[in-house]
């Protein structure tokens, strides 16, 4: 049950934290006017995105919403299975809740009037990254943590296999 307590603490987090940063950027921050922050390489920049990744199938109507939706059901059915069944061990709750928080909370925000709230700009000059949010942030973040707690498993020395004795000779 540890893993699912964690799951559920990272998952809270994300939402309230993406919550309150979106609230924060629509009052704050005056739409497509870059403010810097470290220089031209950071910028808060308030901007929308009707489309899923980078813009992707921007305008799709209520698409990409319901593939969202079943995709994030289909991951929180996975996730619960694979926790359950000691797929992933207990440590593995955290970044599972950041994933899920993160694309949890785009869902919410796009259900309530069809588009996303992006604020996050990096770039040189005019090359720059597709804005984005913190629920962006956490997937990737979630994603490349989860990896490492995976990989990090496999390379544990496993229990070694038990051998079958057997009373036959190979060369029978």
């Amino acid at each position: 049950m540890k893993a699912f307590s964690r799951v559920i603490m990272m998952f809270g987090l994300a939402l309230v934290l993406d919550g309150l940063s979106k609230i924060w950027a629509e009052q704050t921050l005056k739409l497509y006017q870059p403010i810097p922050l470290i220089g031209e390489y950071f910028r808060l920049t308030l901007g929308y995105n009707t489309g899923v990744a980078f813009g992707m199938f921007a305008n799709g109507g209520s698409g990409p919403l319901i593939v969202t939706g079943l995709v994030i059901v289909g991951l929180m059915v996975w996730f619960g299975q694979a926790l359950k069944s000691g797929q992933f061990l207990p440590q593995a709750g955290w970044p599972i809740g950041l994933l899920l928080g993160g694309a949890i909370a785009n869902f919410v925000d796009r259900l309530i009037d069809g588009r996303v709230t992006d604020f996050l700009d990096v770039g040189i000059g005019a090359t720059r990254w597709p804005t984005f949010n913190l629920a962006d942030s956490f997937i990737i973040i979630g994603m490349a943590w989860l990896l490492l707690v995976n990989h990090r498993d496999q390379r544990r020395p496993q229990e070694a296999e038990p051998v079958e004795s057997s009373s036959t000779s190979e060369f029978q």
